[in-house]
């Protein structure tokens, strides 16, 4: 599982415990183009354009992953920023196929046929707000048993991707306290 915080790293280095391993990753909204993950990094990375923050993850060895890129419903995806397919094809690692948090399912089918076209591999994310949400969406890896064993599959694409969408309901308290925020501010 990679725990993906917004703004700075959730944890600094990879948590093994009983066999399963908890990643460090972080996912980015950047100033042009909208959301980027990073996974494996370990330092916060300064909110900046989507080409320099996808430098900064991999100048820390880190791999990018392009989270949700044809959900239209939300804010900062690449569908509604802009991002060209040449910018994808330069710096990211993996497309995100599968977002249990897409309302419709053929956002994920838009999702796996960009990556397919732009040759790119896949993974997939619960994107989990609560309890409720964690594994409706898994990336499979064969011969796991170590960190680095992790990285080498998804840099090489060795994945295979399953995945639900969460049910409505479990976005209603998500929805209630991003306006509770607003009004806040």
């Amino acid at each position: 599982m990679a725990l993906t915080e917004h703004w700075s790293p959730s944890i600094t280095k990879p948590i093994i415990h009983d066999g399963r391993f908890l990643l460090n990753g972080c996912e980015h909204k950047t100033t042009d183009y909208g959301e980027l993950i990073g996974l494996f990094i370990s330092e916060p990375v300064e909110n900046r354009s989507f080409v320099e923050v996808a430098e900064d993850i991999h100048s820390q060895n880190g791999l990018t992953i392009l989270p949700h890129p044809r959900d239209p419903t939300r804010k900062h995806t690449a569908i509604r920023k802009g991002l060209p397919d040449s910018i994808i094809e330069k710096h990211v690692d993996l497309i995100e196929g599968i977002n249990s948090r897409c309302f419709l399912p053929v956002f994920n089918t838009w999702a796996q046929n960009l990556a397919k076209k732009l040759q790119k591999p896949m993974t997939a994310g619960s994107d989990a707000h609560s309890w409720l949400e964690i594994g409706r969406a898994k990336t499979w890896l064969q011969d796991i048993e170590t960190v680095n064993d992790i990285y080498e599959a998804l840099k090489k694409g060795h994945t295979q991707i399953t995945g639900y969408p969460s049910f409505f309901w479990v976005h209603i308290p998500t929805m209630i306290w991003q306006r509770l925020r607003k009004l806040a501010k």
